[in-house]
């Protein structure tokens, strides 16, 4: 039998320098892979270089797949054989089970098929008629990622010392190559990310303060590409005051319950920019005793979503014909300020057109409209901005208000009153075919006071009742006047439907 052959270590370290010179300068490093096997082949002289991928390392089996080859001739090559495909091998022979845990450990491994016992391993090798063969394992984070081998099909080739040491470093220069284009995939894949979703992201070190952020992050908040450092206290300053206070709060109970993410809304302002909205998605890290050492997370930006709800509540809680609020809209309101830690006393005002069926019937559908139109406009603007004004019928408005004492209520009531009656309704602007010019509006308002210390929906429907009831006293008494809940003997006594669920707002065409 001849004495193996040994590769000649000059002829590897050439192939090494073009191999390595095309993984590095290469645009695709599967093609700085193809060149390095193929450099590698040709100076051994090999019939077959190959890398094997590992898949998933199973208590009983292996699973690879065959990924790069470079083959001497047709007839040597495997890489499109169908059972190279996501194979499995299991560890049915010992020799096997062994090879696999020493290429975990990343030990390199020669094999001469003739002097191998027989087994399973020699048989497959035999099988695909190689005489010889070695594999390196490639490494990535002290893993086993793969396999680099070189089969020989004619020769008995040894490898041992500086021939061996040379594919060891191919290996590493294939490991690097790797490592490389997964950062570079997670960059593309993270900028893509942030594109697709106008998302910055951040990371915080809590003990000294530190601050990284994301390209997209940086430029989100106005700053240009590559500057340099952010420190901690600007990046926050970019959160609106109200939203900072309430993003302290939300990290203190997420510390107080033990929990390592949070999710809030915020507005983010850039340099000259108004503010934008953007949920900002935090997650803590802690350290190996337990205590929070970081905290990261992303900055998205959901102004267009804000948008869509902010047009989507409008049309849920306003009038389309006024423009003032519905129903909904004052339900909300009035909630709102009842739910207050400390709420100001607060005066429901029901508004009624008088004779306002005369005037639909009289000039028709279009001057009513205009006639709801002006009216809305007249009594926002004789209220003041925190107060509520709502169209509750068709010619019913609501009007909520705080702070003020029953006389101070019956007092806006009464400018409001004299305000629609110094104000005739213009004719001539209407397509109608009328003689005058205008005509005399009035209108009658009731009001009561509503209950602080009552649930907002019963207090609510409490104070409508009484409300509606004055308001009837004050048609009933001549119209175009305003009459508190209580002031008047007349007035009925609504705590005989007490029962939020029987209690509504008068309807339309009351007179």
């Amino acid at each position: 039998m001849p004495a193996p052959i040994h590769p000649v270590a000059t002829r590897l370290l050439t192939a090494l320098a073009m191999g390595s010179q095309a993984l590095t300068k290469g645009r695709f490093w599967g093609d700085g892979v193809d060149t390095l096997l193929r450099e590698i082949g040709l100076a051994t002289g090999a019939s077959r270089v190959w890398i094997f991928q590992l898949l998933e390392l199973q208590e009983h089996a292996v699973i690879q797949d065959y990924v790069f080859e470079w083959a001497a001739a047709p007839h040597y090559r495997q890489l499109t054989h169908k059972h190279f495909r996501f194979f499995s091998t299991a560890f049915h022979d010992p020799l096997y089970r062994r090879m696999v845990e020493e290429r975990q450990r990343g030990m390199s491994q020669h094999f001469i098929t003739a002097r191998m016992a027989h087994g399973p391993l020699r048989e497959n090798l035999e099988s695909q008629h190689i005489r010889s063969m070695v594999t390196v394992p490639i490494m990535i984070d002290d893993g086993w990622w793969g396999t680099l081998g070189i089969d020989d099909c004619e020769r008995e080739l040894e490898w041992e010392g500086g021939e061996l040491e040379a594919l060891v470093v191919a290996a590493e220069l294939i490991a690097s190559a790797i490592y490389r284009h997964q950062l570079s995939s997670r960059r593309r894949q993270l900028e893509l990310f942030q594109q697709v979703t106008d998302c910055g992201i951040w990371e915080i070190d809590l003990a000294s303060g530190s601050t990284w952020c994301s390209r997209a992050l940086l430029l989100m908040l106005g700053y240009p590409d590559g500057y340099a450092r952010l420190p901690l206290r600007r990046l926050l300053a970019h959160i609106m005051p109200t939203d900072r206070q309430r993003l302290w709060l939300q990290l203190r109970e997420c510390l107080a319950r033990s929990r390592q993410s949070c999710r809030l809304d915020v507005r983010l302002h850039s340099n000259g920019v108004l503010p934008r909205w953007h949920e900002l998605v935090a997650e803590l890290t802690l350290d190996e005793n337990g205590r929070p050492s970081g905290i990261s997370g992303l900055v998205i930006d959901i102004t267009r979503r804000k948008q869509g709800e902010e047009r989507a509540r409008i049309a849920a809680e306003y009038d389309e014909l006024t423009g003032v609020m519905n129903r909904r809209g004052l339900t909300r309101r009035l909630h709102a300020a009842l739910d207050e830690p400390q709420p100001a006393a607060c005066h429901l005002l029901l508004l009624d057109i008088d004779h306002f069926k005369q005037i639909n019937d009289g000039y028709g559908h279009p001057a009513g409209d205009a006639l709801l139109r002006q009216l809305a406009t007249q009594l926002s603007n004789e209220l003041r901005g925190q107060d509520a004004l709502a169209r509750v019928g068709g010619e019913e408005f609501a009007i909520l208000v705080s702070g003020l004492d029953d006389a101070q209520a019956l007092q806006l009531g009464e400018r409001l009153r004299a305000s629609v009656a110094d104000t005739p309704f213009p004719l001539q602007r209407l397509a109608c075919d009328v003689k005058i010019r205008h005509i005399d509006i009035t209108v009658s308002i009731g009001i009561a006071a509503l209950c602080p210390d009552q649930e907002p929906s019963h207090a609510q429907a409490l104070a409508t009742a009484q409300a509606d009831q004055a308001l009837y006293a004050a048609k009933h008494a001549g119209r175009n006047r305003v009459l508190l809940y209580g002031q008047h003997a007349n007035v009925p006594d609504p705590q005989e439907a007490t029962d939020p669920a029987s209690l509504h707002f008068s309807g339309p065409g009351s007179g």
